[in-house]
């Protein structure tokens, strides 16, 4: 089968990225979080690692508070050689109901603290531009808003509970489309929301069992890699 991809559009769904919500503000252990910080306890990215406490009431608990995932799968996206190559366009879509645009070129921080630094900023001010180019841009919206908008000619997700298939076959049924959209979950645990399932066209699984987000990234795009560029 020929290759006829031309753009592919890479979107981390449900992503565990957001501000403190308001109901746990007040809470101790998120105010002298952000007092050690020298911010708001809603100016500063929910994070596990430091709001555990904080967290235990939090509706869906367990799916959020994880900016990390984020963080690196980012960076494994960003850093492939489909991107270097203009292939990818990246999004992510969180779950405080926006989305950000990933501009190819953008060079994140390396160190956690000032990638969360970076997006607590973005938060405030929604567009991030380096001489005249928009690096990255936050806007409300979901999913559904995102795939109208892009009109991808299909769209992937992918899930250990997915179609299993070879790994090329994979890589042949993705790039059969010029602009096919891949969704890979950006959260710690639990299943996607059914707005995310119904989005997709094919829910395919490069493993039987749960790998780490950023994991899969990186194997997801070697496969369509290896197909378009080495084989």
């Amino acid at each position: 089968m020929g290759v006829f991809m031309e753009k592919l559009y890479f979107v981390i769904v449900e992503a565990a990225l957001e501000l403190v919500p308001k109901e746990i503000s007040n809470h101790p252990v998120i105010v002298s979080y952000a007092s050690k910080r020298g911010k708001k306890p809603t100016q500063v990215l929910l994070d596990r690692s430091y709001h555990h406490a904080a967290m235990l009431n939090l509706e869906k608990a367990w799916k959020r508070g994880r900016p990390d995932i984020t963080h690196f799968t980012l960076l494994e996206v960003l850093g492939s050689l489909l991107n270097k190559l203009n292939y990818v366009e990246t999004y992510v879509q969180t779950q405080s109901g926006h989305i950000v645009y990933v501009n190819p070129a953008t060079r994140l921080p390396r160190i956690y603290d000032r990638f969360k630094g970076l997006v607590e900023k973005l938060y405030r001010s929604p567009v991030v531009e380096s001489d005249g180019q928009v690096l990255l841009k936050l806007e409300r919206g979901s999913l559904r808003d995102l795939v109208e908008r892009l009109k991808p000619d299909i769209k992937f997700l992918l899930s250990e509970n997915g179609l299993q298939l070879k790994w090329s076959e994979i890589a042949e049924k993705i790039t059969s489309y010029g602009k096919p959209m891949i969704m890979l979950g950006g959260f710690p645990r639990g299943d996607f929301e059914e707005e995310t399932k119904e989005a997709a066209d094919v829910t395919i699984s490069l493993w039987g069992q749960p790998l780490e987000a950023w994991i899969v990234a990186s194997r997801i795009l070697t496969i369509l890699e290896y197909h378009m560029l080495i084989r």
